[in-house]
């Protein structure tokens, strides 16, 4: 008799990716127009890979400090303290290994097994299996379609209790293109100072935001100390995502806490891709702002199909490069249509379900992909409702 493979409680009920599923299910077929994941198209500009290569000329290939190479963590200082017009240290800085390590240092260093974290739904699906890690539980804050997808306050602060272990929040949106108003963020800033609690920032994706809308930080909020923990990477407004870069921000003595954490999860980054990095900071302002305008077109091109799609609406994207389209109209569910739309006309997309359950009569449409590309792939689509 065959023995059944042991395995952990941890291992067994860890959430899957309602991302990943629909990539999987798009494999069995060919001349995808795949909206699927959030990655920038654009190519890593010649001079970050060229620091890169001189870099790994230069040796760069040996063990660093686990928080981060001095040059990176005050590259990533001077960034903020010019951004949040308040002095921040290379002490306040952590590298990690892409904003997902960044997120998982930081919640595994604020919140005990047991505790509860406040976590955006519809929200990035990746958090709940990171609280998994620690053992505490997920309670959901709730982003209303009736409420055009903007967080509220009062939504937050009525759910912290003795038990709240941490607040993730994550303004510009994935999977929304929403981003929550300064007002309301300055709100639930105050309530969590008031109430002891730690936010955990996730703004990767503070560089591309569109029009006259205005990024604001935790950190700018976060005075005279920093009681809460803002995560950036490279990823996103610098088309990195392989190179995996990422930072937070943190009080100096939890962020020293921290290097114990890091050694045993992954020790350090590569010190050839943290120089690539430093030349991202100093140097990559104007790439950052093509990449925006680019996504702001492609944004532009999304919403105008939107409204030509009979039983399609959107609220507008303000940031980051997603679009969570109304589908209700159409009379099917997300799933179903999401799955039908794939099966017969080759367009994937992903339904809201997997960003939570008030994702429910949505899907996600990521236009990190050419304008031409999102005009085929709403051929398709209005050809498949024409159909139902």
């Amino acid at each position: 008799m065959t023995q059944t493979m042991t395995m952990s409680a941890l291992v067994r009920g860890f959430p899957a990716s309602g991302i990943r599923k629909m990539f999987e299910r798009a494999q069995r077929y060919d001349n995808v127009v795949a909206f699927t994941f959030g990655e920038p198209d654009f190519d890593t500009p010649d001079f970050i890979k060229q620091a890169a290569k001189q870099a790994l000329d230069d040796n760069q290939t040996r063990y660093v400090s686990n928080l981060g190479m001095p040059v990176l963590r005050e590259a990533i200082a001077e960034r903020y303290s010019a951004r949040w017009n308040r002095p921040v240290e290379a002490e306040n800085v952590a590298v990690a290994v892409g904003g997902m390590e960044a997120l998982l240092l930081a919640i595994e260093s604020v919140v005990n097994p047991g505790q509860d974290v406040l976590v955006p739904e519809p929200g990035y699906p990746n958090y709940l299996g990171q609280i998994r890690f620690v053992g505490a539980n997920v309670v959901p804050l709730p982003i209303r379609a009736e409420a055009g997808f903007k967080l509220q306050a009062v939504d937050v602060l009525d759910r912290i209790t003795e038990n709240t272990g941490a607040i993730i929040l994550n303004s510009p949106s994935n999977p929304l293109g929403r981003m929550i108003d300064s007002d309301e963020l300055r709100k639930i800033v105050q309530g969590a100072n008031e109430r002891g609690v730690v936010i955990i920032s996730d703004e990767v994706y503070e560089d591309i935001v569109f029009e006259g809308n205005v990024h604001t930080s935790v950190g700018q909020l976060d005075e005279p100390r920093m009681r809460h923990i803002v995560v950036n990477s490279f990823s996103k407004s610098f088309a990195m995502t392989g190179w995996r870069c990422g930072w937070l921000i943190a009080d100096p003595e939890l962020v020293a806490k921290m290097g114990p954490l890091k050694e045993g999860l992954t020790s350090c980054v590569a010190p050839f891709v943290q120089l690539a990095g430093v030349a991202a900071l100093r140097d990559g302002a104007e790439f950052t702002s093509q990449l925006t305008s680019t996504f702001q077109e492609r944004r532009d091109a999304v919403v105008a199909a939107v409204d030509a799609t009979e039983g399609l609406h959107l609220a507008k994207p303000e940031g980051a490069f997603y679009a969570f389209i109304d589908i209700r109209g159409t009379g099917l569910a997300a799933e179903d249509f999401a799955h039908r739309l794939l099966d017969q006309e080759r367009v994937c997309l992903v339904p809201g379900t997997a960003f939570g359950e008030l994702g429910a009569g949505h899907v996600r449409l990521s236009f990190a992909t050419s304008v031409d590309t999102i005009q085929l792939g709403f051929d398709r689509i209005a050809r498949f409702i024409s159909t139902i």
